[in-house]
This record gives C-alpha cells, structure tokens and sequence, in this order.
C-alpha cells in the first residue's frame, strides 16, 4: 500500500495575495503570470518543430503546470488548450478559485501583502479565496511611508517601533517580515544608532539606497518586537524575483545575528528555506531551537527538483521544524499547483522511507501531517 496524501488538508505558511485579471489571457501573457521573471519579452517567440511548438522561456515548472492543469480542465496538454479553457473556467473568478482551492484540501493561507503593489486590502482577498487569512506584516513598507513623514532619525525610529508593535497587536498578524536581501543583504551588522542616523538623509532621498547600518537597525527592532510579542518574525532568504541581491541572500549569514543573546528566544521563519541553500536553512534549523524553515518558492518553481530537495532539507531538519508553503503571488494556478506538486513528491519520498525501513507507514504519515499543516498550527497556536 502506497502513501496517499491526497485527502490531507493543507495549509500555505507563505504566499501573496490576488485579484481576477481584467481580461482573458493570451498564452503569453499566462506565461508570464506563472514566471518569476520582471524583464519583458521572456515568452515573446515559439520555438517550433516539424511536431511541436513551445514557448521561449518555458521551463520544466511551467511544463507540469500545464500538464496537471490539462488533467483538469480534461483537455489536451498544450498551452492554447490549457488557456482556452482556463478563460472560460475563470469567468467566475471567484467559484474557479475555491473549486481550485477544494481540489487540493487547500484550506488556509498565511500571507504577505506587502506585494504586490499597490495592496490589495485583506477582506478584498478573502472574498476571492471564501476564507479567511493571516496575516504576515511586512516591515519594509512601512519603512518607505515613515520615512517621509519624518524629519529626524529619531521620530522616524519612535514611529516605526509603534507601527510594528500595533500591527502584532492585531488579530490575525502572525508576524512580521523583511526583504532586507533585496536591500542590502542578510550578513546583520549589531545595532550602530549613529551610523543609522547618519544615513538617514540619503534614505529620504531614495527609498532603494542600499543604507545597510539603517536598515540592519530595522531588522533589529523588527526581532525585538517579535519577541516581546511572542510572535515570528519571517526573513526572505535565497531566490526571489530578479532584483533580489542572491550573493547576499544566504541565510547562513543570519546565523551571527541570531547568536545575539536577546533572540534567545525570538521565533524566526526563514521564508523559502534559503534556496538554492536549503541545506544551511535546514542545519540551522537544526541547531537554533527557535528557527524554522518553509519550503515556498523552491516549490513550485523547481518543478521536479521538488522530490530532490524536500530529501534534502531532512537530511539535517528537523521533522516539526518544516512547514509547506508555495509563494504564488498572481494566480491561483500557483497555489493549487503548489498543492499538487508538493504532494506528488512528498509521497515518493516518504515512500522511499517506508520501503528502505527507516520507518513505519504510521510515522510516514504523521510527519506528512507535520509539514502539511500540524507545525504551523503548533507554531502559531497563540495567534490563531
């Protein structure tokens, strides 16, 4: 008997939210939907053969999407089939989204709506998906709007710290986030008030000033915060969409920071679990007693190197410290593929286990559900 997860619930720790597109798409234009690319023209030509016809730009992630979406649909496996379908399926965008949602047992997000931009407001989201969802409060912004509503360092400081306190006072704020790598990396320096206060002013003036003792002070008050309120505080590490600084963006070099005595006891979420380093997230998972992993992002977007990677992250993770997440941030083909593929490769891993007797199909199945759902609801029991 084969493990089965087809009837687990499952709950997303890390996505985006979304709205209907005004339009049905066009091939290329659901191509770029499902692309982490922010450069145009990446689907701008087909490649063509004397049996067969593909898109510049797709990769094997987008090839399995439009397989499993042809399942579906029950409609032949190309792209023209797959949108056709697709336009007319979704015209109740909404009904689409939650028919998508039942299929895989998706049954909570957890997300950040710092992205896109402009925001789009919770309750407008939660119409689409027919649930409600969680929230993690993204630091950045808040940054950018303070920063011009104040002249000194120092009010802008005392504003930010309150901003961040009332927003993890509030129902459903599960806790913050930072996208510090794709600002000026995640190697924290300690706390340096007058080399922060010093770059103040090229901050008013760009928003994208690289300003790194600044920034890193943010971090800081963003993990004090968090551990006054008990709650997680969510860093981006590894690959992200093109602008993202990836020298920078190891999660190794949180591990300096996170020595600091005061984060003792500070939960930290590393969001995509460091990839393509998920082996240094997932040591540091098993070290740092406080710090977990998801695996959104390098799920979907590897495509089959899902299988590969979720043996990898348990060759030093620890079972309750890994939760399931999918970063989509446009359409819900993402999250339900997210569902899908994860799935598909988790029960061949956890297979591969049972049949080379390193445990029992009972235990297969209990730290299926760990990751599925149970470690983020013992994580974040106090806040739900």
């Amino acid at each position: 008997m084969v493990i089965d997860l087809e009837g687990v619930k499952i709950i997303d720790v890390h996505c985006h939210p979304f709205l209907q597109n005004e339009r049905p798409y066009m091939e290329s234009e659901f191509l770029e939907e499902l692309s982490l690319s922010v450069r145009p023209g990446m689907f701008a030509t087909k490649i063509k053969t004397k049996t067969d016809s593909m898109y510049s730009g797709l990769n094997m992630y987008m090839q399995i999407t439009i397989q499993r979406l042809a399942k579906y649909f029950s409609c032949e496996p190309t792209i023209e089939a797959v949108v056709e379908k697709r336009n007319v399926s979704a015209r109740n965008f909404s009904e689409y989204t939650k028919n998508l949602f039942e299929d895989v047992q998706l049954e909570g997000l957890l997300v950040d709506y710092g992205y896109p931009t402009p925001a789009i407001p919770n309750q407008q989201f939660e119409k689409v998906v027919g649930f409600r969802t969680w929230e993690v409060y993204r630091i950045e912004p808040v940054m950018d709007r303070l920063r011009e509503e104040h002249d000194s360092f120092s009010t802008f400081i005392e504003g930010y710290r309150a901003d961040l306190r009332s927003a993890l006072g509030r129902k459903g704020v599960l806790g913050l986030k930072s996208i510090i790598a794709y600002r000026s990396g995640l190697e924290i320096v300690s706390m340096d008030e007058k080399k922060a206060t010093s770059q103040f002013d090229f901050y008013k003036e760009n928003k994208r000033e690289t300003v790194k003792e600044l920034r890193d002070y943010c971090l800081h008050i963003a993990m004090e915060e968090c551990t006054r309120a008990k709650k997680a505080m969510h860093i981006h590490t590894g690959v992200g969409d093109g602008e993202v600084l990836l020298h920078k963006a190891s999660p190794n070099l949180l591990v300096t920071m996170l020595r600091e005595k005061k984060y003792a006891n500070t939960i930290v979420h590393l969001v995509h679990g460091g990839y393509p380093w998920m082996e240094e997230a997932a040591f540091m998972c098993s070290v740092f007693p406080n710090v977990y992993m998801d695996l959104s992002l390098q799920n979907p977007f590897a495509g089959h190197g899902v299988k590969r990677i979720i043996s990898q992250v348990f060759e030093f993770a620890p079972f309750n410290k890994v939760m399931y997440g999918s970063d989509a941030f446009t359409i819900p083909e993402m999250n339900w593929l997210g569902v899908k593929l994860f799935k598909e490769c988790f029960e061949e891993v956890l297979q591969s286990w049972v049949e080379k007797d390193y445990m029992s199909r009972k235990r297969a199945k209990t730290i299926a559900e760990l990751v599925l759902y149970k470690n983020f609801e013992e994580l974040y029991k106090d806040s739900l």
